[in-house]
């Protein structure tokens, strides 16, 4: 689970590091298009205490409490509940209509048997025989200045400056527009403003009182005032409640002039807004009684969540943004989280072909309050673009912000990754007159072997190799990361085995006993069961014999006739060898022609040819060993393999 990060008034660019409590899941998570999750919360997947919540505040803490329509009050710690009720004289009463967190981190509750402070350790309840004018109160805030603020539903408002213990009470006599009063603000200059039944109050603090209307700034029909909300730019805003079904919305002071806003399609989601919150970045949320809730960013931009999106239910009744930057909403069905920025993936690029300095991050991350600030180096500093370039090899720890919730993703590490190797082994062994390959990784390209006179094809993955003496193989190719590499093989030539057949009584062939394998051959057939280090011949014809050294290498005999012609091998050197029907050679420039010939002195093939390094198909399949003889007019050559 992701952990979350949150400051208020954040400078995205140089933004210090404050770690939340952690939140977990309890509930299904809807993901709409991987830019924000809704959590819900009910009485049947936690232990909530109702679901019809009419005040929600999250704490400096990491708490979140909820009051009821006459259930109590719950707090959430992210992982445990605690209900709280008048049992044990905790709540002047079980339903709670506003909930505060005051500066020395008491929670303070206005309810309909008066307003009930909890210390953490202690409960209090103020109501009118303290000096409260009405026990039933509102709402409850704070002001600038420490002082407790109440509304009551009929009383007026009332303040405390001495943590509850006297009040002093303000009505219509005062110049409170009307003595229900729903809720409370302070706006940038210090002044009070009271959101009442019939019109909206602004008040001095002294003497001087004003009153707002439809008539001058309030939207029209929304003197039925049910919200009220300061955004840290200096704005004062109001939730209203159409006047018989008609007009309401919401109202906004900027300190000089009014707007007003109503529902209608790409705007607020209801005229009814029973609530109003602003997170550090002035985007407001406004929760409304029928249709969901409407996100209002740069005093442009609409957005509208309701049960399609996530939403436990449209009937909402509270809002608040808690200072980790969820968005807590209470409904007439429970409670719904929204984190308003899901981070997506990372992808990362490592330092290729030996770089120090050319890795790469990007950050996949979506809000629904953009713009999104992305991190690295684990929140010391953001910037706006998610792709980061020219990092050193380390680790790398990700967040992400929408400058109201912090998001830690995790650490990636960046890499060395050196260029890659063709072939796992330095050294390679092939026998004197054979022929080899190597075998690259197929992954890679644009091989260049050099030299080109020991290989059959130059530009080639996988070619030929027959080296007549040990040597290095140089070769240069592309890896799969596109790094060009230049990397040598040494080449190490076995000598083969040179076949000496003693004939003894005509017919009696002997050969050496220090080879390890021996096959006895008779016009190019082996013979079964000829396999030892001597073979008396039983039949006129023309005999070899191929032996493998203790180095593994094979080489034959020439032949050796029985009551028959032979053709025996020059002391010419040649090298060829046969791979798919086709004879790859390296003879003396000036020879122009080859014959084939099976080990019975037999013509099974001839063609003209060209010198030096080169190759002829082959048009005769015949197997066993051969004889190769390359010639031209004055000399002549013979190879013998086995195919």
């Amino acid at each position: 689970m992701n952990r979350i990060r949150h400051q208020k008034d954040i400078n995205p660019f140089t933004m210090k590091k404050v770690i939340s409590t952690l939140f977990m899941a309890l509930t299904v998570v809807f993901a709409m298009s991987q830019s924000y999750t809704i959590t819900n919360y009910t009485t049947s997947n936690s232990n909530l205490v109702d679901n019809d919540i009419l005040s929600v505040q999250g704490t400096s803490t990491g708490d979140v409490w909820f009051g009821s329509n006459g259930s109590g009050a719950s707090v959430f710690d992210g992982t445990t509940w605690t209900t709280y009720t008048t049992s044990g004289n905790h709540l002047g009463s079980n339903t709670v209509k506003g909930i505060i967190e005051d500066h020395s981190g008491n929670i303070w509750f206005a309810t309909t048997g008066g307003v009930t402070k909890y210390t953490g350790s202690n409960w209090t309840t103020y109501d009118t025989g303290d000096g409260v004018p009405n026990d039933d109160v509102r709402c409850v805030y704070e002001d600038a200045s420490d002082n407790i603020w109440v509304g009551t539903g009929g009383g007026g408002v009332a303040k405390s400056s001495n943590g509850g213990s006297s009040w002093t009470t303000y009505d219509t006599g005062d110049g409170l527009a009307h003595n229900f009063v729903q809720a409370i603000t302070q706006g940038p200059d210090g002044d009070m403003w009271f959101a009442c039944a019939d019109g909206l109050s602004r008040f001095d603090g002294s003497s001087s009182w004003t009153t707002y209307t439809d008539a001058n700034g309030l939207v029209s029909n929304g003197n039925e005032l049910l919200s009220a909300c300061t955004s840290p730019d200096g704005n004062v805003w109001f939730g209203s409640k159409p006047g018989f079904g008609i007009g309401g919305g919401v109202s906004m002071y900027n300190g000089s002039s009014w707007s007003t806003w109503q529902s209608g399609p790409g705007t607020l989601a209801n005229n009814q807004v029973q609530g109003i919150a602003s997170d550090a970045q002035n985007r407001i949320w406004f929760a409304t009684y029928v249709n969901g809730s409407s996100l209002f960013r740069n005093l442009t931009n609409w957005s509208s969540f309701a049960t399609p999106h996530g939403l436990v239910s449209n009937t909402l009744q509270c809002v608040d943004v808690a200072p980790d930057g969820y968005v807590w909403i209470g409904s007439t069905g429970g409670v719904s989280k929204i984190a308003t920025i899901v981070y997506q993936d990372t992808d990362v690029v490592n330092n290729l072909c030996g770089a120090s300095n050319a890795g790469e991050i990007t950050i996949s991350a979506g809000s629904i309050c953009p713009p999104i600030y992305y991190s690295i180096d684990d929140g010391a500093s953001y910037q706006a673009s998610n792709n980061f370039t020219g990092l050193a090899t380390g680790t790398y720890d990700i967040w992400v912000t929408d400058s109201s919730i912090f998001v830690d993703a995790g650490s990636v590490d960046i890499m060395d990754e050196a260029p890659a190797d063709a072939f796992p082994f330095d050294t390679a062994e092939v026998c004197q007159y054979d022929s080899t390959q190597l075998n690259p990784d197929v992954s890679f390209t644009t091989f260049t072997w050099s030299p080109d006179t020991i290989v059959s094809d130059d530009q080639i993955e996988n070619p030929y190799i027959f080296p007549d003496v040990s040597q290095w193989l140089m070769v240069q190719y592309t890896d799969s990361n596109t790094c060009v590499v230049d990397d040598s093989v040494y080449m190490e030539v076995l000598p083969a085995p040179v076949v000496t057949v003693n004939v003894t009584n005509d017919s009696v062939f002997t050969v050496d006993n220090t080879y390890s394998a021996y096959q006895w051959y008779l016009y190019g057939n082996p013979i079964s069961g000829a396999t030892s280090q001597s073979y008396t011949a039983d039949q006129p014809g023309n005999y070899t014999v191929c032996v493998t050294g203790a180095n593994g290498c094979d080489g034959c005999s020439g032949m050796i006739p029985y009551n028959n012609a032979s053709i025996m091998e020059s002391n010419i050197d040649v090298h060829a060898y046969i791979s798919d029907n086709v004879l790859y050679y390296d003879i003396p420039e000036d020879f122009n022609r080859v014959e084939i010939y099976s080990y019975d002195g037999r013509l099974l093939e001839a063609a003209e040819c060209e010198g030096g390094n080169n190759y002829i198909v082959l048009q005769n399949g015949t197997d066993g060993a051969l004889l190769i003889r390359f010639s031209n007019e004055d000399s002549y050559a013979v190879k013998s393999l086995y195919r």
